[in-house]
């Protein structure tokens, strides 16, 4: 078989009910590039097997892991595989928008120093309704190409199905450390350590938000938080190829370690959880004073002191 220009990895465990809309998305893409399908089923237990393998696309091939082995290893099994120049990582509870190729295999292909090119995202409910047409905050409605790993750092902006790499940039983030909670901000951060990213302002996929998303249950383990501190670590522990980008990181590294612990202090405080919103509160004040300016910090922080229940209160009183 000659070889695909891309490589879709779809890791499928428990969320059979919108894997018809993730598969379906990929194989309605508006262009002529020959791509590939690697589902890896993770030892699902609802019907993702089923419908894996009611697909009879010669293009999509199915890894079956026996016993389930958590999303790390059944990406991983993922890019291993792949077969594509480049690839893709999707959850079965994101979808696509039929320009993705489209948009992002041009720009890979005429320019051998980018090694991720991704678009914006809007978000969508379990229903598939749209809530919001648009996620990007960082790039002001514009295009853009460079290096973006200090931003990365302080806020993660690269919303996974968003996203398409070279294998070997994909490759050469592995393997992913077994402790961390996530995969994709792995993947974001250490690739910007060696590549070019570029952004098309252009809504190219669909992210789901339903009771169950990873992203939101890590953020309540308190996974999350040990995750990313563990990973800032490891990148402030070891210098970067580029003295400019070293630099540049270096410069960086209060505002990059205040606006993630306000982004766990933020996220803990909307989970109702006092003492873990208070503490990241005052890691963000410690790390980096300016935080205590930021929107709604300085309310947030004494609605931890107050109580929730007296802070929401009194904002209901103010309001009436």
């Amino acid at each position: 078989m000659s070889r695909p220009l891309v490589t879709f990895i779809v890791p499928c465990y428990n969320y059979g009910r919108y894997l018809p809309d993730c598969l379906g998305s990929i194989f309605e893409q508006q262009s002529d590039f020959d791509f590939e399908v690697i589902a890896i089923d993770d030892a699902a237990i609802d019907n993702s097997r089923e419908i894996l393998e009611s697909y009879r696309d010669p293009r999509m091939r199915i890894i079956t892991h026996e016993k389930n082995q958590g999303a790390l290893a059944a990406v991983t099994h993922g890019f291993e595989a792949a077969r594509g120049k480049y690839a893709a990582r999707i959850d079965p509870d994101d979808r696509y928008h039929p320009n993705f190729l489209a948009t992002l295999v041009p720009v890979l292909e005429a320019h051998p120093e980018i090694g991720m090119a991704y678009g914006d995202a809007a978000m969508i409910n379990g229903d598939g309704v749209v809530q919001e047409a648009a996620l990007d905050s960082v790039h002001g409605g514009r295009d853009f190409v460079g290096n973006e790993l200090v931003a990365l750092m302080q806020h993660h902006f690269i919303c996974a199905p968003t996203a398409l790499a070279r294998i070997e940039a994909w490759r050469g983030a592995l393997p992913i450390p077994s402790h961390l909670a996530f995969n994709d901000i792995w993947f974001n951060w250490m690739i910007a350590r060696d590549w070019d990213y570029c952004y098309r302002n252009v809504v190219v996929a669909d992210y789901r938000v339903h009771g169950t998303n990873w992203h939101g249950r890590i953020a309540r383990d308190g996974s999350e938080e040990k995750s990313i501190v563990w990973l800032l670590d490891k990148i402030y522990s070891t210098p970067e190829k580029s003295a400019e980008l070293e630099r540049a990181k270096q410069r960086a590294r209060s505002q990059v370690y205040g606006a993630q612990y306000l982004g766990f202090a933020r996220r803990y405080f909307g989970a109702g959880m006092e003492a873990d919103s208070r503490r990241c509160f005052l890691q963000a004040f410690r790390v980096n004073p300016r935080t205590i300016f930021a929107d709604r910090v300085l309310r947030h922080f004494l609605g931890t002191v107050v109580g929730l229940k007296n802070y929401n209160a009194t904002k209901a009183t103010l309001k009436s």
